[in-house]
């Protein structure tokens, strides 16, 4: 027995065999691929979740970035590339109420969910009827961007609810994994994620074919106002695979974007989306 040797040093310390995980070829959506090659231009997936996935977002409202309703529109001249259309995030708003109605599923948490009722009640958005902008004054009141590794954005939501609603984080997760190989896993950062997540396995919001690629981690500046039992699972310091990502790259976005703040805020409803799409090309 050599005193050197890995597989004596590892017996000793019990560490686990080292496992090669079989990736399989697939390709994103080339709309992907053009927004950040880095995270999107490879060929190989199928990473397990426990490893830190494939793919790392983010995803967060601001409430800033609204616009008056006495601005009015102007004729339609610009269809924008970032943003979803209204249609398909009421689709899935109207799908997460009727999901609702129904019992939730017996399933097995790591978290107790007297920890995520304490996070969800600790945490702005997390409230989803909290009303962050006067309905009176504005008609659209924030966005909700969905943002990759390096910061860059993919896609964005309009907000036009008084609260941070559920329905903006779930649809921009299911557009991205439309345009995802079929064995691609995502990681996504949010800052109340576990509230999310404790949804999505409560009702069939989402089909287990994106569910079981998916998995959700809070940002690091956030974490630490969630509850301990929360922050074993959820906190991206203690989550296996995810190195240095750390979620905040949507406040990090929405600094760069402050100064159109108030030109938003008197432009028409399609100048508006203009200016945004414009500035995020």
């Amino acid at each position: 027995m050599r005193l050197g040797d890995p597989n004596v040093i590892r017996r000793l310390i019990r560490l686990p065999q080292a496992t090669t995980t079989s990736l399989l070829r697939g390709q994103c959506a080339s709309i992907l691929m053009q927004r950040c090659p880095a995270c999107f231009g490879g060929v190989s997936f199928g990473r397990p979740l426990s490893e830190g996935g494939d793919i790392h977002v983010a995803t967060d409202g601001n409430f800033h970035h609204r616009h008056r309703r006495s601005a009015g529109d102007c004729p339609r001249f610009y269809t924008p590339s970032y943003f979803l259309p209204k249609s398909q995030v009421d689709s899935v708003g109207s799908r997460i109420l009727t999901q609702r109605k129904r019992p939730p599923k017996i399933r097995a948490s790591l978290v107790p969910d007297e920890a995520i009722d304490q996070c969800e009640h600790s945490y702005e958005a997390a409230d989803g009827k909290k009303q962050k902008a006067a309905m009176d004054s504005f008609d659209d009141t924030g966005i909700m961007a969905l943002i990759c590794r390096h910061d860059i954005p993919l896609f964005f939501a309009n907000i036009d609810s008084p609260g941070e609603q559920q329905k903006y984080a779930v649809s921009l997760i299911e557009h991205l994994f439309s345009l995802l190989p079929q064995e691609a896993t995502v990681v996504t950062l949010y800052d109340v994620g576990c509230v999310l997540s404790r949804s999505l396995s409560q009702y069939d919001i989402l089909p287990h074919s994106v569910t079981s690629r998916l998995r959700f981690a809070t940002t690091a500046m956030h974490a630490y106002g969630h509850e301990w039992a929360c922050q074993l699972e959820y906190n991206p310091r203690m989550c296996t695979g995810l190195g240095l990502t750390d979620g905040e790259g949507t406040e990090r976005l929405w600094s760069r974007f402050v100064k159109l703040i108030g030109i938003q805020r008197s432009s028409s409803v399609s100048g508006r989306q203009y200016l945004d799409d414009s500035s995020f090309t």
